[in-house]
């Protein structure tokens, strides 16, 4: 009888300590803090922000929102926040707001998110983003050596600056879908990289161009020079600043 009740009240502490993981860990999120509880945050993670306007509050999901700032020196910047044991906090400050790729989840396509927080003194009117694969190979070492070829792979996708700064886009759909099929084919591969060689053209990354009013490719000198701050663990990937030299367009040979 002793050993029963030992045990049905290990069972009992269990539960409770699952269910109190689970209500600290899983628990849903609260009401967004103000633009002066912000403020306040920013400040004291990195009083360098000096953060003067909280421009807006843009939530990617319910537990990662971005906030774009102006600060007190007219930089314009970005700051990542996440619902993380059971309060809201700041992840990560940009003091620059040239585009990123936010991976909320860096194995899941659908949540990438691209983020730009561009200063008007650079007087851009669009961005052009792009993901790119360049052409490349893969030669396998085994019995039989294969080789196998790979097109380049180049999506574009055009926003405007015209009715603001800053800005939050989902990678589109058809991003995703590209995406998703090259990490699921780089990952069924991943036991034979010891054994390959394994061009570096296979892997995909992000670029951007910017134009002016003219419509002419221009440097955001503004929006590219500043510190950063991170405070949790995560993914907000650099883009590089591309020449339309440097694109495969239907004219060019």
């Amino acid at each position: 009888m002793k050993k029963q009740s030992w045990i049905l009240t290990g069972i009992v502490l269990l539960g409770v300590v699952i269910g109190l993981a689970g209500w600290f860990y899983l628990s849903e999120p609260v009401s967004f803090p103000t633009d002066a509880q912000l403020m306040n945050e920013i400040h004291e993670m990195f009083p360098e922000a000096a953060v003067d306007v909280i421009q807006d509050i843009i939530h990617a999901d319910e537990r990662h929102t971005v906030v774009p700032f102006i600060s007190e020196r007219q930089e314009y910047g970005l700051s990542y926040w996440i619902w993380k044991n059971r309060k809201w906090q700041v992840a990560h400050i940009d003091m620059n707001g040239e585009p990123r790729v936010w991976k909320v989840d860096q194995q899941d396509p659908s949540s990438y998110h691209f983020v730009w927080n561009i200063s008007p003194a650079d007087q851009l009117s669009t961005l052009q983003l792009y993901m790119i694969r360049e052409r490349g190979q893969r030669i396998s070492e085994e019995v039989v050596e294969e080789e196998t070829y790979y097109p380049r792979v180049q999506m574009e996708w055009v926003t405007s600056l015209k009715d603001s700064s800053y800005g939050v886009m989902p990678l589109p759909e058809d991003g995703v879908q590209i995406l998703d099929s090259f990490l699921k084919t780089k990952a069924k591969h991943q036991p034979e990289l010891f054994f390959e060689n394994f061009s570096p053209t296979q892997e995909i990354h992000f670029s951007w161009i910017a134009k002016d009013q003219s419509g002419n490719e221009a440097y955001p000198e503004s929006s590219v020079n500043g510190d950063s701050y991170s405070v949790s663990n995560i993914s907000v990937d650099y883009m590089m600043i591309f020449s339309e030299e440097q694109l495969e367009l239907p004219d060019r040979k």
